[in-house]
């Protein structure tokens, strides 16, 4: 969970704890979410940091800036390890590239893997679906991040190339953009979160900014079961009728339909 957080500290951090007594154990952020790191570092203050698991993202690609970058992420978050750091937004075979080279973020994020300060490395896309098989065989990447949601089934579907690809490597599997950015029908929520939870991913994220966001989503999550056909069969109606909506909203969605 997380995102942006809302701009009151300490609301923000209640929403964290809240998250937190309530099971979730996996808190993404980023450098790029605003202020969303420090936030979640505030509240990590007064939790037990053992159970949790701390997944952040690095923009820049190479040299002195993804080490500033990394290293005020841990400053933000205000601990001596972090979980996953994954490469955010490689969605271009140049990013790849950059980020493999010899000065490449990959090379800091090794240093920090031998220091044990880091456990884990994976890597972000939202557009190219395509893209990311070829990626994840150019690295042992642990985990893989990509748009999981009905709206991205059908209009680029990442959920036929990217999962048996990971799974090939035993990498594990992240799903986001599980409610569209908040772009879905509200009486739809239960079945965008299921469908994205029916898949075989390991972990879906779903940003959350409140407290009702948050008690909501759990309440959902524990209700779990399979779309039946009938439902599944609706809920890409619906999520064609989304898909089709306003692209600014949508702004990880490429211009052109991708999936068929």
């Amino acid at each position: 969970m997380c995102w942006n957080l809302v701009e009151d500290d300490a609301i923000a951090a209640g929403v964290v704890h809240r998250a937190i007594d309530l099971g979730i154990t996996y808190l993404d952020t980023a450098s790029g979410y605003k202020e969303s790191e420090r936030k979640m570092g505030i509240a990590l203050r007064d939790r037990d940091r053992e159970p949790l698991f701390i997944a952040t993202k690095c923009i820049k690609r190479s040299g002195d800036d993804v080490k500033r970058e990394i290293a005020q992420s841990f400053e933000d978050l205000g601990v001596e390890t972090i979980d996953l750091i994954q490469l955010h937004a490689i969605d271009q075979d140049e990013a790849l590239s950059e980020v493999l080279g010899t000065d490449g973020a990959l090379r800091v994020i090794e240093e920090y893997q031998k220091a044990g300060k880091i456990t884990h490395v994976g890597l972000t896309g939202h557009t190219h679906s395509a893209n990311f098989v070829k990626m994840i065989g150019e690295y042992d990447f642990d985990t893989v991040l990509n748009p999981m949601g009905a709206v991205n089934r059908v209009w680029n579907d990442f959920s036929s190339t990217t999962i048996p690809a990971a799974r090939g490597k035993g990498m594990g599997i992240i799903g986001m953009k599980v409610m569209a950015y908040n772009q879905i029908p509200a009486d739809y929520r239960r079945q965008f979160l299921h469908y994205t939870m029916g898949l075989d991913i390991d972990v879906a994220i779903v940003g959350m900014d409140t407290i009702e966001q948050v008690e909501e989503n759990v309440r959902l999550a524990e209700s779990f079961a399979p779309l039946t056909s009938e439902e599944e069969s609706d809920l890409m109606d619906r999520a064609v009728e989304v898909a089709a909506g306003d692209k600014t909203a949508l702004f990880w969605l490429p211009e052109s339909k991708m999936a068929s």
